[in-house]
This record gives C-alpha cells, structure tokens and sequence, in this order.
C-alpha cells in the first residue's frame, strides 16, 4: 500500500493512515528483533535486526534488513526511486541485423541509453547500493573540500565494496547543466543546508522535463517546518531550538538547521517541480512499518 498526499489538508484524518499507525503500533509492541519478512529491495525473505538499543525502537532508522544492510527509511526511499527509473527506462531494442558500424553512424546502436542519476553522497551504504542494482549512470558527491578528507571518504567508499572516486559537490551550486539528469534524489541532506530554498531549486534545474526527485529529510508531519537554526547577518549560527547534530561517514556531527512540514512541498512546486507529493509506502509484510515519508516531486 502507498499513500500519497499532495498537502497537509488531505492528510488530516485520513482513516487509512490511522489503520496503518495502529497496526504499526501493534507490531512494535512485539519482538522485531530477528523478525522474519520479505524486504521490498531484496524481493526476498529477510531477517530484520535493530541497531540499537532506544525505547520505543526508531523503526525508521533503526530496522535494518540483514541482506541489503539498509534501514527501513532507505528502503522505503530507494523503493519509490527505482519505481520511477522503471517507468522511463527505454524497451530493450532488439538484436540488429545491420552492422554494428552502420548503426552506429545513424544513432542506432544495440544497446538504449543508460539513465542518469545524480545522489547527494557518496561514501555510503545507499550509494554502492544504487551503484549494484540500479543499473544507471550514477552521480555522487559529498559537501566535503578538503582533499585529504575527500580521499579519506574515497577509501571509506571502498571498504564498503563501492568503486570511483568521491566527488566534491555543492548542492546549492551544482555542477550538471540545465536537464541533464533523469532523477536526483537526497537522503537526510537538505536539513543541513541553511538555504535549503537554493538547493531546491538547483535539484530543479539540472532535471529533465519528467524527471523525478526522490529526497527524505526529517519531517514533523505538521503544516509547518521548524527552523531549528539560522544564520546571523554576521554569518554565525542563531540556535531557535537545541541544537542537534547528525552523524556522517568520517564522524563527528553536521548541524541540523530544520524539520520540515508539509509546506516544504510549496517550496518545492515553487522551485519549478510540476507535481510535489509526500508518499508514505506502507506493508508490515514487506518490512515497511508507518511513519516512511518520503518526498516524490516531478519536473
């Protein structure tokens, strides 16, 4: 089941939604540690594991498939991802009977183009996990301008079983021209980012017309984002709640400056995005508890 709401109105009580919390709510009350369901990457029965120790367990973080080493938010998220590259992938040509040569010469080859898909990291898990199954032209990079901290997490991207080298990337000041890429897609990234309304509208421009964006974040499922922090005219950071950091792959902590709430969809719609919607994919049989929101906007 998916749910799927285009603004905070149409949530409200929505009784579907209430169904799902409820039976959640009964799952988690039982053990889920070594629980046995099918997870929606894996296509296949799966032991799930809770990687840590919290009360009540963060089902959203901390329920990892033991197959594909994802939690249950990346799941959800990279599930509607390759939802979309589905529906735009090109139907396979059939074998030619023309020279290779000559096909060539007139565009044809044998083979159709590859997608292309740009994700705001790059020395995870998630990433080698597109690189392994999405079968597309991926694009990564991280926020991180040292080179020596950058080879740092180019090793780190290895020992996870990833190949290439971590780009630098600016998500407020993309690289990729105007419609170049098929998709984009953010996890947990745009909190970060003071201006995120810039980073918004880059994810918009470098899409293709129909290309979809694919982004998690926290979201307090309320009409409003919190702005948890802000920056000064002087340029220092002005602390509206206590602070809180999340970790990232060398350690140490990033600062998270929002939560959002259902009007991050309007920011997005006014970035240039056709359609902005929050989809909630929900199947306690496939590993999916409630609480998944994810973001799915169309170019």
């Amino acid at each position: 089941m998916e749910f799927r709401f285009q603004d905070w109105k149409s949530r409200q009580d929505h009784p579907g939604l209430r169904d799902a919390w409820l039976a959640t709510q009964e799952l988690a009350a039982r053990r889920l540690d070594g629980r046995v369901a099918d997870c929606i990457l894996c296509g296949r029965p799966t032991v799930l594991r809770l990687a840590g120790a919290t009360d009540p367990p963060d089902l959203r973080e901390q329920l990892v498939c033991t197959r594909c080493g994802l939690n249950t938010r990346l799941r959800a998220a990279l599930h509607l991802l390759r939802g979309q590259l589905r529906g735009r992938v090109p139907a396979p040509r059939p074998p030619p009977s023309l020279p290779r040569r000559l096909l060539s010469r007139i565009g044809l080859g044998p083979d159709p183009p590859r997608l292309r898909v740009y994700v705001t990291e790059q020395a995870t898990p998630a990433f080698v996990w597109m690189q392994k199954h999405l079968g597309v032209d991926l694009e990564g990079g991280e926020f991180e301008p040292d080179r020596a901290r950058r080879w740092q997490l180019t090793l780190h991207l290895h020992r996870l079983g990833g190949r290439g080298r971590v780009a630098y990337r600016d998500l407020t000041a993309l690289d990729f021209p105007d419609a170049s890429l098929d998709a984009v897609a953010s996890f947990e990234v745009l909190e970060h980012i003071p201006d995120y309304r810039a980073a918004i509208r880059q994810l918009a421009r470098v899409l293709k017309p129909g290309g979809a964006c694919v982004a998690t974040f926290p979201f307090n499922d309320r009409p409003d984002t919190l702005v948890r922090a802000r920056h000064s005219p002087d340029g220092t950071v002005e602390h509206l709640e206590p602070p809180e950091y999340h970790g990232d792959p060398l350690g140490g902590g990033i600062l998270c400056y929002h939560h959002f709430g259902w009007d991050v969809l309007d920011r997005f719609r006014e970035a240039g995005f056709a359609h902005a919607a929050m989809v909630m994919p929900w199947s306690l049989e496939r590993a999916l508890p409630y609480g998944m929101w994810t973001l799915l906007a169309l170019r």
